[in-house]
C-alpha cells in the first residue's frame, strides 16, 4: 500500500515495525517510549475526531428534526388547501347549478302558466290543482339540485384529476 491509498498509513507502518522488533526480540526503552507516544496521540486525535462527531451528529439530528416538523407542517397546509379548494368547487358548483335550476324553474312556471293553467281553469273549477301542480314543479327542481351539484363536482374533480396527470 501506498500513502495516497490508506488513511492511516504512517501508524499502521509504525505498527508493523514494531511487531516486527518484538518478533526479533530487539526492542529497546526509546522504541517503547516513541511508541507509546504515537499511541497517546492517536489517543488525543480519536478524542477530538469523537467530540467533532458528536458535535455533527447532534446538528444532523436537529437539522432531521426540523425536516420532520417542516413536513408534518407541509402535509398540514396540504391538507388545509385540498378542503379550501373543494370548498370553493362546492360553492363555485353550487352556484352554477343554482343558476341553472333557477332558471329551469322560471321557464317550468311561465310554461305553467301559459299552456297548463288554462286547461286546468277549463276541466277544474279550483286553484288546488294548479297549485299542486306547481308544488310537484318544485320539488322537482329542489331534488334535481342534488344530483346536478353532484355532476358538476364530479366533473371538476375529473378536471383536476386531468390537470394533474398533464403536470406529472
Amino acid at each position: 500500500m501506498n500513502k495516497n491509498q490508506e488513511l492511516y498509513y504512517d501508524e499502521i507502518e509504525s505498527l508493523r515495525k514494531f511487531r516486527s522488533k518484538i518478533e526479533t526480540h530487539a526492542i529497546y526503552k526509546e522504541d517503547l517510549d516513541s511508541f507509546s507516544d504515537e499511541y497517546e496521540e492517536l489517543v488525543a486525535q480519536a478524542k477530538v475526531i469523537t467530540r467533532v462527531s458528536d458535535r455533527l451528529q447532534k446538528k444532523l439530528d436537529n437539522a432531521n428534526l426540523q425536516i420532520r416538523e417542516q413536513n408534518e407542517e407541509i402535509k398540514d397546509k396540504n391538507v388545509q388547501l385540498a378542503d379550501t379548494v373543494d370548498q370553493l368547487a362546492k360553492a363555485k358548483v353550487g352556484r352554477r347549478a343554482s343558476t341553472i335550476l333557477f332558471t329551469v324553474a322560471v321557464v317550468l312556471f311561465i310554461l305553467e302558466q301559459v299552456l297548463l293553467e288554462p286547461i286546468i281553469d277549463d276541466y277544474f273549477d279550483t286553484q288546488f290543482v294548479s297549485l299542486g301542480i306547481l308544488g310537484v314543479l318544485f320539488l322537482v327542481v329542489k331534488f334535481s339540485e342534488g344530483a346536478l351539484e353532484s355532476y358538476f363536482m364530479n366533473r371538476e374533480k375529473k378536471k383536476i384529476l386531468e390537470k394533474e396527470e398533464n403536470n406529472q
